[in-house]
């Protein structure tokens, strides 16, 4: 959850359409490398580089991994064409072009609410620069007795979500302000993903405020003004169960509704769905470690399944990749950086999350800055965290080496034999991830802590195709070239020294 709340835990590929203007792919040749006696793999001396390359179905020979010189800089995920759909297999996104989408957003969840125009176009901005494809806000401020930052109200009373608060002959008022942030998202390429109402993980925010009587006319209504925009989309609920169990609603002020907001949450999904004119992708956002598919896997309009985790981002993802029916999956939200109590996440931490859920199937991926979430005092600052840079490096990762399908890989996958070592102890520091490239073409692995090596089998991949193998520092972007035309299955790879964790990237 935003803010760092504990509640029942309460509360962050575009593809270039002219694909081929892209730099070249960054295709290093063979170079001449300093050579080691090999006296069995402990016996390996490591430079100062601090890894090594062993391809023992050539002949033994060992590649110190080096910086590739001259490598072109990789572009960030760069902007969509409008509107976003699922893919073929409904794995992933595509953009009106049928170019692959990947959905990376940060959380200025009350952006809409509590900045100036010229305040949300820095935001904005700054994110779609540092290769952000969405943000995720909340249509009202968390607090149901907020105005915005102009003065105005969004209905003529509080929480009458029924009665907006419409100036007269479209003047300036609530919604204009909010039409104006969707379009400026539209400008520079984001996804504007909303929540109508957040219910607060308490309830403490607008979800008492949710009736039987008003749901499906506040849906019609969002719908009515926002429907043509085909850069929005939903995403109900926000950090709450929609059952009335467990803390769920602890937080609703008397008089309020306090039962289940199951039924009003379709109907609020419903309205929206029917009054779209375009393309509006749509989902739930859960409390946290629990899915929703009970309450809305049936619905027409639940697009995309939901996950929301703890540190520990892979099995919530994984968990939402092997249901039955297939939707592209969304980690909607996990720990932010820079929070103040337990768990307080370190910057390799932060990024991990990230790169566990990409390995365990994400087809979208949201980071989260507490300071930025709440338009706190320093957020401006907080846009060139080491975290937000660390988002940029894996987009520009996505962007140039995981633009087509993504197969994870795991113990129980046949394609496990990729990593002969196996894959460490899910949900700790040992934890390894990895993906597949389709038809054989490569891998990605995720490599959370340092070790001397790591162990690949080629075959896994292809039963005879050569691949050339790199590392990419997560932390920097930094490339080291391994080794080119490695096939067989034990080929060993050193660690670059200095690194804490690591991307290793296997492509024929």
């Amino acid at each position: 959850m935003p803010g760092g709340q504990p509640a029942a835990e309460r509360v962050e590929p575009v593809i270039d359409p002219a694909r081929a203007a892209r730099p070249a792919r960054r295709g290093v040749s063979r170079r001449e490398v300093i050579r080691w006696g090999l006296i069995g793999v402990g016996g390996l001396a490591v430079g100062g580089l601090g890894g090594f390359a062993i391809g023992r179905s050539t002949a033994p020979s060992a590649d110190a991994p080096h910086p590739i010189a001259d490598a072109p800089t990789a572009a960030p995920l760069a902007a969509a064409a409008f509107p976003i759909s699922l893919s073929a297999d409904a794995r992933g996104f595509v953009d009106a072009e049928g170019s692959p989408f990947f959905y990376l957003a940060d959380t200025p969840w009350n952006a809409i609410s509590r900045m100036t125009r010229e305040s949300f176009t820095t935001l904005a901005t700054a994110r779609r620069d540092s290769g952000f494809t969405g943000l995720q806000m909340s249509v009202l401020d968390f607090d149901p007795r907020a105005e915005n930052a102009y003065g105005h109200a969004p209905f003529a009373e509080r929480g009458a979500l029924d009665d907006p608060l419409l100036a007269e002959d479209d003047g300036d008022d609530y919604w204009s302000h909010v039409a104006w942030c969707i379009d400026t998202c539209a400008e520079l390429g984001l996804v504007a993903c909303l929540v109508p109402s957040w219910y607060g993980g308490w309830g403490d925010s607008w979800r008492g405020y949710v009736t039987a009587d008003n749901a499906g006319a506040y849906g019609a209504f969002l719908a009515d003004r926002f429907g043509d925009r085909a850069n929005v989309w939903w995403l109900l609920g926000g950090d709450n169960d929609p059952s009335d169990e467990g803390d769920a609603t602890s937080g609703v002020p008397g008089g309020l509704n306090r039962g289940p907001v199951i039924e009003e949450t379709i109907a609020m999904g419903r309205a929206l769905r029917e009054g779209a004119a375009v393309t509006q992708l749509m989902s739930y956002h859960t409390a946290r470690r629990m899915t929703v598919e009970e309450y809305f896997g049936g619905e027409d309009w639940y697009d995309i399944s939901a996950a929301y985790s703890g540190e520990d981002s892979a099995p919530y993802v994984a968990a939402e990749y092997a249901r039955p029916t297939v939707r592209p999956v969304v980690l909607w939200e996990s720990y932010y950086e820079a929070r103040d109590t337990e768990p307080m996440l370190d910057r390799r931490a932060v990024r991990a999350q990230a790169y566990h859920a990409l390995m365990a199937g994400a087809a979208g991926i949201v980071y989260g800055h507490e300071l930025v979430y709440a338009v706190a005092d320093g957020w401006v600052e907080a846009l060139a965290s080491e975290s937000s840079g660390d988002m940029g490096v894996l987009s520009a990762i996505i962007a140039d080496e995981a633009s087509e399908p993504l197969v994870p890989v795991s113990d129980a996958a046949g394609t496990s034999a990729l990593l002969p070592d196996g894959y460490g102890t899910p949900g700790t520091t040992s934890s390894v991830g990895a993906v597949t490239l389709s038809d054989g073409r490569g891998a990605l692995v995720y490599v959370n802590e340092p070790r001397s090596q790591i162990t690949v089998d080629t075959t896994a991949l292809h039963p005879t195709a050569s691949f050339g193998i790199r590392w990419i520092n997560p932390a920097t972007g930094e490339e080291f070239f391994v080794a080119d035309d490695r096939t067989g299955d034990d080929v060993s790879v050193g660690w670059p020294s200095t690194w804490s964790d690591a991307v290793l990237v296997i492509r024929r």
